[in-house]
């Protein structure tokens, strides 16, 4: 069950990278609409958001190797 909440949230962190990547590139075109710290602060989320859907994806393994 951890393990599709891991996956859900690292297509949750890469959806909202794309997000704050599109928002940046369409307020490049028209400057002054989207405050600068929306996309740093979407950002760090998405970041947040893969680290822990990671780690989740990652536990119950086995942390020595293949045997």
């Amino acid at each position: 069950m951890l393990q599709r909440v891991g996956f859900g949230l690292v297509v949750l962190g890469l959806a909202m990278i794309l997000a704050v990547l599109g928002v940046l590139i369409t307020d490049g075109l028209q400057p002054g609409r989207i405050a600068p710290g929306f996309a740093a602060l979407g950002a760090a989320g998405a970041g947040l958001a893969l680290v822990v859907g990671l780690r989740l994806l990652e536990r119950g393994r086995d942390t020595v190797g293949w045997q």
